[in-house]
């Protein structure tokens, strides 16, 4: 119920920030990335790496800034991270045994978040005039409406109906069936945008971005159960009712954005 709660609450403040205050939509973006790496560093740390938090911070920023300010290319933003992370670890001093680790764990995560967060500031940019309808800020809630109602999908057929495990060593709670049911949940909900709000999305589109969505959030899922397991922890954090911390949130979505982005400019854009 907590979860059909925090839905029914956000959902529509959502669309509303997405289609009418988009300043507003990019700083809930930023600032989520950066509960979203406060969560990453402190998983690395449960495992026992320290991180090199300022200059982790500084490369996620950038990162995310080469998405959307024209003139900072994201090269600069990794060249940046390759210089200040092993800097830090420098000035840092201490045991250097334990730098390789610490300056990968510190630059993975602010990499992970910078880039994937970054993808979700670029899709609110796309236009293209020809389409009309279809404005970044529908390509947003596209995404969200996708891929939220696979996960919505995903956990009530897998706690009612699931009975095989889909990656028992990973995450030992999801199923097969919850994956079936998430998958059809997303091709659905593609066929419901495409009637609601991009009215020009083919059926081919909606059958592909279905699968494709539904398929990459699986696997963001997964891969931070894998980070969890790994640091020993259930939750990233417990900030959101019913859902853990931002990353249980969003880490279907980290995945899916990149591939609707690119999805888009290479086969809907006119």
């Amino acid at each position: 119920m907590k979860r059909i709660a925090s839905a029914v609450v956000f959902l529509p403040l959502f669309w509303l920030i997405v289609k009418t205050v988009a300043p507003l939509y990019d700083l809930l973006v930023v600032g989520a990335s950066l509960l979203a790496l406060r969560e990453l560093y402190s998983l690395a740390e449960a495992g026992g790496r320290r991180c090199h938090r300022l200059a982790g911070t500084a490369l996620a920023l950038l990162c995310m800034a080469s998405f959307a300010v024209h003139g900072i290319d994201l090269a600069y933003a990794l060249l940046a991270g390759l210089l200040l992370i092993p800097l830090s670890a420098l000035r840092r001093g201490g045991d250097f045994a334990a730098a390789f680790p610490e300056i990968g764990a510190t630059f993975f995560s602010a990499s992970f978040v910078g880039i994937l967060f970054g993808y979700l500031l670029a899709l609110r940019l796309l236009r293209d005039p020809l389409k009309g309808d279809e404005t970044g800020s529908d390509l947003v809630f596209l995404l969200f409406f996708i891929v939220w109602s696979s996960d919505t999908a995903a956990y009530y057929i897998g706690t009612s109906l699931g009975r095989r495990p889909l990656a028992p060593r990973i995450s030992p709670r999801k199923t097969i069936e919850g994956a079936a049911g998430g998958l059809a949940g997303a091709l659905a909900a593609a066929f419901v945008a495409r009637a609601w709000f991009i009215r020009r999305l083919e059926v081919r589109d909606c059958v592909i971005l279905g699968l494709l969505l539904g398929v990459t959030g699986i696997a963001g899922d997964l891969i931070e159960s894998m980070l969890k397991r790994g640091a020993g922890v259930k939750d990233s954090a417990s900030l959101v009712p019913g859902h853990g911390g931002i990353l249980d949130r969003v880490d279907s979505l980290l995945y899916a954005a990149p591939v609707l982005y690119y999805y888009y400019c290479f086969v809907m854009r006119s």
